[in-house]
């Protein structure tokens, strides 16, 4: 026992007077951060709420997830630890406004020689203010820290970081951020240190094969390093398939004094799931490679893009067989008219005859008989082209039907994906101005519109 004390006694006056890595330094939170060369200010995605409190606002579905991150670097310099974390994203409505709640944990273990445990509460805003530029949204995290050397007691601080976001289109979006601002110090062993405070400030544009990112960062001086400042480009290709999802390479450099490295990623995801893996090889000090891994689940998610391909297959196979059958109606209904003339002609032809032989008296009663027949061929083909004609007002009826009915669904997606009132109003207008004297129901756009306006 005397022994085993000494050793750890030992154990620790080494970890204390060796160069320490700083503590809660913003290392990447998930494989996909790590595939982009590190955390970006302004890279979409659910594990950016480390980077930039802000950036979960706009999702609108629950979605979780766990890492994993061994390295031998941080931001700061030379390292050896593994990493753990998970969290949570929670759409919710508040005073009136959607937005994200945001709940994470990490756990931090530097090869036994300290440990460093994170729990963190945020919320992020969704579209708060509409301006002709575009949206602006913020977000706040508020951290729980706690950190202990192997063998000493652990320390407790409170962590703060605020983030603002910039969405001037669909494709770009412009992050700001500043992590640890109440810069809590900690005690491991016999050296005091603080969580490095960090500026964030970033930009990322979305193509329809690629995301770009770039990020720049600025940290304070901790554990006997003076700050330094980062550029951490990034580049992300998704490759698609018909059936099995979508398939992401990733590339970026993470560029800094004492912490330069070079980082590339995949990442899969099929429905609701998605799965990733980081590499980065540093440029600096010992070429240990880090790896991180990442998966993330989105409840209630869907495969939009095959969703959309199906409605569109329904649709163009309805609007076939609608064509086809109004096609066949008019052949027919050509058919006959052409009978009818013919059987017009025949009967002029009749009466001509009954006229001519009205004093055959014998041959009268079978003429009248042929000309009855004849005269109920009519009536019947009479009665078939009123049916045709009925059944031609009733499709193109539902042809009415069907295209107000996927109006609506398009104005509901356009609602559900937070468009502006007067985007809607102007929707409402158009719809209800095409359908109102045609005779379907549009009571639903209606009362929407009456809501709208109110």
């Amino acid at each position: 026992m005397l022994l085993r004390n000494k050793l750890r006694a030992f154990v620790c006056l080494l970890f204390c007077a060796a160069p320490a890595a700083a503590v809660f330094e913003d290392v990447p939170a998930g494989a996909r951060q790590l595939g982009f060369g590190g955390q970006a200010a302004a890279l979409e995605d659910p594990v950016s709420l480390f980077a930039n409190p802000a950036l979960p606002g706009l999702s609108r579905k629950f979605e979780t997830g766990a890492s994993f991150l061994a390295s031998r670097l941080t931001t700061q310099g030379p390292a050896d630890f593994s990493a753990y974390g998970a969290w949570a994203l929670i759409p919710r409505m508040a005073y009136g406004r959607m937005g994200t709640l945001t709940l994470a944990g990490t756990h931090r273990d530097d090869k036994g020689l300290a440990t460093q445990n994170t729990i963190a509460f945020g919320w992020a805003t969704a579209n708060l203010l509409r301006t002709d530029a575009g949206l602006f949204d913020f977000g706040a995290n508020f951290k729980v820290l706690r950190a202990a050397a192997a063998g000493g007691d652990a320390q407790s601080g409170i962590g703060l970081d605020l983030g603002a976001v910039f969405r001037p289109d669909g494709r770009h979006t412009v992050g700001f951020s500043m992590l640890n601002i109440t810069n809590p110090s900690f005690k491991l062993g016999t050296i005091k240190d603080n969580a490095p405070f960090v500026l964030h400030a970033g930009v990322s544009e979305k193509r329809e094969d690629y995301t770009l990112s770039l990020d720049l960062a600025k940290r304070t001086a901790s554990s006997g390093q003076k700050g330094n400042f980062s550029v951490n480009p990034g580049v992300e290709h998704v490759w698609r398939t018909e059936r099995a999802g979508r398939i992401f390479s990733r590339a970026g450099l993470f560029l800094a004094e004492r912490a330069s490295a070079m980082s590339a990623g995949l990442g899969w995801k099929h429905m609701a799931s998605e799965i990733s893996y980081g590499v980065a090889v540093p440029l600096t000090g010992a070429i240990i490679p880090a790896h991180s891994v990442t998966l993330a689940l989105r409840f209630g998610d869907r495969d939009v893009e095959g969703e959309y391909e199906r409605m569109i297959k329904q649709e163009i196979k309805y609007r076939k067989d609608l064509v086809e059958a109004l096609d066949e109606s008019a052949r027919r209904e050509g058919l006959l008219k052409e009978e009818l003339s013919s059987m017009k002609a025949e009967i002029d032809s009749l009466t001509v005859r009954l006229r001519d032989t009205q004093a055959q008296r014998a041959s009268v009663t079978d003429e009248k008989e042929r000309l009855a027949a004849v005269v109920r061929r009519q009536a019947a083909a009479e009665a078939e082209l009123k049916a045709l004609a009925e059944k031609r007002r009733a499709d193109k009826f539902n042809q009415l039907r069907y295209d107000f009915s996927s109006d609506w669904q398009s104005y509901l997606k356009l609602k559900g994906g937070g468009a502006p009132a007067d985007v809607l109003r102007g929707s409402l207008q158009r719809v209800i101005s095409q359908y109102q004297d045609s005779g379907i129901d549009i009571s639903q756009a209606t009362m929407e519109l009456q809501g709208l306006v109110r």
